[in-house]
């Protein structure tokens, strides 16, 4: 299966706030697929889904997108940002937050947020580059593929997790890098989202 990119997940999720907003109902598949230029009504279905499971949208059971609460509200949730995804463990200390955004519950859903600088290239297949700010849901476990923050001998790091012989896969979405492979590792939390920076 191929990988799902953070750009473009972007791009499906704020198509469908526009066209709401402007049409006062839900795109199609084949509005998506055209507007954005995607190949295939299958690869617009896999990014909805993508965005389903992180809770930026629902589906109807007739396969239509379904409109959120918060964005026909305008509502945004405030995120800490809390350092550098390569810089050791994250401290969620009041002391620790460098600064904070408002972020759309639309884009980003809801739940214990936080955010992380990225630093490194290990990820850059997947659309997430250095500098780009990244959008996680606090949690202790994540599904296979998931892309997870994980404390790994002291050390964090922005991988895709995958369960694999009974040890845990770190997978870098880079073909230039080598899967980490361990015994065990403690996630602290799931991509939900990620904000291109430029310059």
């Amino acid at each position: 299966m191929r990988v799902l990119d953070e750009e473009t997940m972007n791009r499906v999720a704020e198509y469908n706030i526009r066209y709401q907003r402007e049409n006062g109902r839900s795109p199609s598949f084949r509005n998506v697929m055209h507007a954005l230029g995607l190949g295939s009504l299958a690869t617009v279905q896999r990014y909805v889904k993508a965005l389903e499971r992180r809770g930026s949208l629902e589906l109807e059971k007739d396969g239509s997108i379904q409109p959120l609460p918060a964005l026909l509200s305008g509502e945004s949730t405030i995120v800490p940002l809390v350092g550098e995804i390569a810089c050791g463990e994250p401290n969620y200390g009041v002391e620790n937050i460098e600064e904070s955004f408002a972020l759309p519950k639309a884009l980003f859903g809801d739940g214990d947020l936080f955010m992380l600088r990225t630093f490194g290239n290990s990820m850059t297949d997947a659309g997430i580059n250095k500098g780009d700010l990244i959008v996680l849901r606090r949690q202790d476990t994540a599904d296979d593929g998931e892309i997870v923050v994980a404390l790994v001998d002291g050390n964090t790091t922005l991988k895709r997790l995958y369960h694999r012989d009974g040890k845990i896969v770190l997978h870098p979405e880079n073909k230039r890098m080598k899967d980490i492979i361990v015994d065990e590792c403690a996630v602290q939390g799931v991509l939900v989202g990620c904000i291109k920076t430029f310059g």
